[in-house]
């Protein structure tokens, strides 16, 4: 529907978006379209290592120019799986955006059966940021020294994006040792980089209680004594893919909220440009945090992980929680 009134609209002059996995039969890619013919500026980056996807990726992408809408092709040296858009509409004289950040793809195939979380926002600091992004990416060359962008609100890999979480983990070790409360949980497909598991393993030492729902590979182990004991760790594996990262730190009870497209893998940290986005509106972060605090209640599809690695499943006898029909239910509210 944001593509589809883009594309009607008199007033948009641009749209920006970058795909990573295309939909066989996309709408949003026939918006896009449409939105060329209608005569507005649009600029698309198309991924060519998106696995199993690179051929349904270069088809629409020829269409697309065909079209007329501007096709940048990513470099074989760095994979783009940000998932992000940008819209520029004129409103009496001046411009004005509107964007959508993502965990997971516009792609109305996988909408049907992963979860994700999309941020509809007009955040001008936010998406002036995402502008200088797609210029970027527009050059088609790796991050340099010389090419760094300032994000201040944006954390972006390549850029910011891994100082920026161990600074935040850092803020917790520093509440913690203060003796006040000090808490993170974190929701991501995959766990692996070195570095930010050291971190989480030196909060957990501090006194951090760090909770992961982690759905598939995870390297940290758990449940420790002396490195992870204040570190717990469970999946779910229920009808839809748990596909959603989310970030909560609790900043000494004025909690911060992130969510992204990047899990913590070498891949994601150092050979990829990623987008995790802070959630700034008070009712979409209560939001966020109900629907985590729901996952991390789970004692019917979840299982947690110990420091064997084992898979065990949570023993309870109830009440009986299980998370994504609860989620559902708190929606429909």
């Amino acid at each position: 529907r944001f593509f589809n009134e883009a594309a009607i609209s008199p007033d948009v002059k641009e749209i920006y978006i970058k795909l990573y996995r295309v939909a066989s039969d996309s709408r949003i890619v026939n918006a896009l379209i449409s939105e060329a013919k209608n005569g507005k500026s649009v600029q698309v980056m198309v991924e060519l290592k998106a696995r199993f996807d690179e051929a349904n990726n270069l088809k629409w992408a020829k269409r697309m120019k065909d079209a007329g809408v501007k096709i940048i092709y990513s470099i074989t040296a760095l994979k783009v799986h940000a998932k992000v858009a940008l819209v520029k509409t004129m409103k009496n004289n001046r411009m004005v955006y509107t964007g959508l950040l993502a965990t997971g793809n516009f792609n109305e195939s996988t909408a049907k059966f992963y979860t994700d979380h999309i941020l509809f926002t007009a955040n001008k600091d936010m998406l002036r940021e995402m502008e200088l992004l797609f210029i970027f990416l527009s050059k088609r060359e790796k991050p340099s020294p010389s090419s760094q962008i300032n994000f201040k609100h944006l954390l972006v890999a390549q850029f910011n994006l891994q100082s920026k979480f161990l600074e935040l983990i850092d803020r917790e070790i520093g509440f913690a040792k203060q003796g006040l409360s000090a808490q993170i949980i974190i929701k991501m497909n995959n766990l692996e980089e070195q570095v930010l598991i050291s971190k989480l393993y030196e909060a957990s030492q501090a006194g951090v209680k760090i909770s992961l729902i982690i759905r598939s590979i995870c390297c940290l182990v758990p449940g420790v004594k002396g490195m992870s004991e204040n570190i717990t760790i469970h999946r779910i594996v229920d009808r839809y893919l748990e596909h959603g990262r989310a970030f909560i730190f609790n900043n000494n009870g004025d909690k911060e909220v992130f969510l992204g497209s990047a899990d913590w893998m070498n891949r994601n940290i150092y050979n990829r440009i990623e987008v995790c986005f802070p959630i700034y509106d008070e009712e979409l972060k209560k939001e966020v945090i109900a629907i985590i605090d729901l996952q991390s209640q789970d004692n019917v599809q979840a299982v947690y992980l110990d420091q064997n690695l084992q898979n065990n499943k949570i023993e309870s006898v109830g009440p009986y929680i299980q998370a994504q029909q609860e989620i559902y239910k708190l929606l429909s509210r």
